[in-house]
């Protein structure tokens, strides 16, 4: 398998990484948040230009679990490698970005708009992961586009064999979907570091465009008792919870 982290972006090569913001909103602060992101977007644009990271992401959560402060948005950060996402985070001046944002903006905001919705608290909390691709399958159907679904799985790995039963019989059978038509890609990825408040996830699945039926394909066709039986430990093998958004801004 030619291992290619195509998710969100064009082409980037296994070993960068991606940091992952699960951002749950003040309550009412949608609008206020949607104009958060568009005073970014040409700061992101220009740190991409300037070589400082390789893209950045925007997804809007359509369903999430049940559970406390469930995310809002999903923001990606790509990075050519672990050591850049380090060394980014690690070096971001808030004075510098600051600057950098009203010189970038001044023709669409204010610096009285900018700082009306900088002083404003519109985050309630973000949960912050950065995960590495393990493996993933082809993409199809060309870029990802403003527009397009994510179906997203978070998982804990409960055993030894986790990884192998996603790779060995899981990704299998997102590749017949993918080859039927149902799905655009499938991507598995490991979490290497997350923030003080983000849950307890080992790993991350993510699914463009899933109009997947589980009941198309089986893994053994010809034995469905040991077909079953096999999947049954598969899915034993973690915990999960999924959710379901769509893509709203993209560096693309």
């Amino acid at each position: 398998m030619k291992k290619l982290f195509l998710l969100f972006l064009p082409i980037i090569t296994f070993g960068q990484v991606a940091v992952a913001d699960f951002v749950h909103l003040e309550k009412g602060a949608d609008n206020d948040y949607h104009t958060l992101e568009q005073i970014w977007k040409p700061f992101h644009l220009q740190e991409i230009k300037e070589g400082k990271k390789v893209g950045w992401a925007v997804w809007k959560f359509d369903k999430t679990p049940e559970m406390d402060k469930a995310p809002d948005y999903l923001v990606f950060n790509f990075y050519k490698d672990e050591n850049q996402a380090k060394s980014y985070q690690d070096n971001f001046d808030w004075e510098i970005a600051r600057k950098k944002i009203e010189s970038l903006n001044k023709r669409k905001f204010s610096k009285a708009t900018l700082r009306n919705i900088f002083n404003k608290k519109i985050k309630n909390e973000v949960r912050q992961y950065t995960i590495k691709l393990i493996d993933q399958t082809v993409r199809a159907g060309g870029e990802v586009k403003i527009g397009d679904k994510l179906s997203f799985g978070a998982m804990k790995q409960l055993n030894d064999d986790y990884e192998n039963y996603e790779l060995n019989v899981f990704m299998p059978m997102w590749e017949k979907q993918l080859l039927n038509g149902k799905i655009k890609q499938w991507s598995f990825t490991k979490v290497i570091d997350k923030n003080e408040v983000a849950l307890d996830k080992t790993h991350m699945t993510f699914i463009i465009n899933n109009n997947a039926n589980p009941n198309d394909v089986e893994f053994i066709s010809s034995n469905k008792w040991l077909n079953d039986k096999i999947i049954e430990h598969g899915l034993n093998s973690r915990d999960f919870v999924s959710a379901e958004a769509t893509l709203i801004y993209t560096s693309n």
